[in-house]
């Protein structure tokens, strides 16, 4: 009987230090590597993203999306998705190469979620390109994993999203403007402009030759103007 006490109280012992244990372990991984913002992470170009990349993915599983240069792959930028979540960055234009990586349990950029079988890396089969095409239309990409099985890529399905530009006259500007005095004024303020017109301002009618300080005047007049406005068009 003392035997099989003994037995029970150890039980217990070790059922509660895993207890104590395993929620301190969790809390000290998440405090490690908390789970990035849906969205963009980073972008390594220097170039402004100004097209469409769309991302469909089923619920389960989040993914970390790299882009690298097709030519050098070099990294170009990365972006953290939630998985069935609503996903769509704009990226800056060239051709890339797309690499996923899906999982449960994000443990930073270096293991991702975790070694072995616990992450999922995949590519796609080609590069995409991001361009402007003809005049006002930037093309960029929808990328649907939904009928993507693990270990597969093959199974992801590509098309294009553009956005269209017009542009479309507005109404003209007023604009208010002293540049041309004041430059004659300045001239005439710092003794290096003499003239020897009377009919032109600044110039004292009894001492030709001789400037007198005069106070600007302004003067209007209008610029055309075009509004450019953008909306998803494929």
């Amino acid at each position: 009987m003392k035997l099989i006490h003994g037995r029970q109280v150890a039980g217990l012992m070790l059922v509660l230090l895993l207890g104590v244990v395993a929620p301190l372990v969790r809390a000290e991984a998440d405090m490690a590597h908390p789970v990035p913002s849906a969205g963009l992470m980073w972008n390594k170009t220097g170039l402004p993203a100004v097209f469409p990349l769309q991302v469909k993915t089923l619920p389960g599983q989040d993914y970390f999306l790299t882009l690298s240069d097709d030519e050098t792959g070099a990294a170009a930028l990365a972006a953290y998705i939630k998985g069935g979540d609503f996903f769509k960055i704009l990226v800056p234009p060239g051709s890339y190469r797309l690499r996923f990586a899906a999982g449960n349990i994000w443990q930073g950029e270096d293991a991702l979620f975790g070694p072995g079988e616990k992450t999922d890396v995949f590519e796609l089969r080609d590069p995409l390109v991001f361009e402007t095409r003809g005049l006002g239309v930037k093309a960029g990409h929808i990328v649907n994993l939904r009928n993507r099985k693990p270990g597969q890529f093959a199974e992801a399905t590509l098309s294009d999203q553009l956005i269209c530009q017009s542009f479309r006259p507005g109404f003209p500007r007023r604009i208010e403007s002293a540049q041309a005095e004041v430059r004659e004024w300045d001239r005439q303020r710092h003794g290096l402009y003499e003239t020897q017109r009377k009919d032109l301002p600044g110039v004292s009618g009894d001492f030709p030759g001789k400037t007198r300080p005069f106070e600007p005047t302004s003067y209007a007049y209008t610029v055309p103007r075009q509004d450019v406005r953008s909306r998803y068009c494929g």
